[in-house]
């Protein structure tokens, strides 16, 4: 059974309804009943105004994350590589196993050569906010690489309607 319960609501400080997924609409007494008896917990930070999913408590990125992450990165994020998203693993910047948050600030699109490249070399990598990421190498050589752009331009082609 999955219970989603805004967190203030779970607090207690507000009355803002709960909802049993798929199903109905919970006053915030009974979900905090349901999850005072609960017997593990998967927290989901959510954006409070279109709902996409942000941070999850668990290793694997909701299908949200995963579907902002191949919209933002569009490639694979080592620098020069452009193997497409859909081909590529959500690693965690900061490893989950080190205490790294499955967040779209902690996600990045790598391809299968360049996720084992950070995990087995000497390549670092750090976000630096907005998906930006700074690659440094086992030199000492530092690398920024910037998501694409939202918005793509393609030139009109047509010719001029006389």
């Amino acid at each position: 059974m999955n219970v989603t319960v805004p967190a203030l609501a779970l607090a207690g400080v507000t009355d803002e309804p709960a909802e049993l997924a798929g199903r109905c609409p919970i006053d915030p007494a009974t979900a905090r009943t349901l999850a005072g008896h609960a017997t593990g917990w998967d927290r989901v930070l959510a954006d409070p105004i279109t709902g996409c999913v942000l941070a999850v408590d668990r290793y694997t990125p909701s299908a949200d994350m995963k579907r902002f992450l191949r919209a933002r990165d569009q490639h694979c994020r080592f620098p020069g590589c452009r193997q497409p998203a859909h081909r590529c693993d959500r690693d965690h910047t900061l490893d989950y196993a080190l205490g790294g948050e499955t967040s779209t600030c902690n996600l990045a699109c790598l391809c299968k050569r360049h996720h084992t490249l950070k995990g087995e070399t000497g390549w670092t990598v750090r976000q630096l906010g907005g998906g930006i990421l700074e690659w440094t190498s086992p030199g000492g050589h530092v690398y920024i690489d910037k998501p694409p752009p939202a918005v793509h331009f393609t030139p009109n082609t047509d010719p001029p309607p006389f």
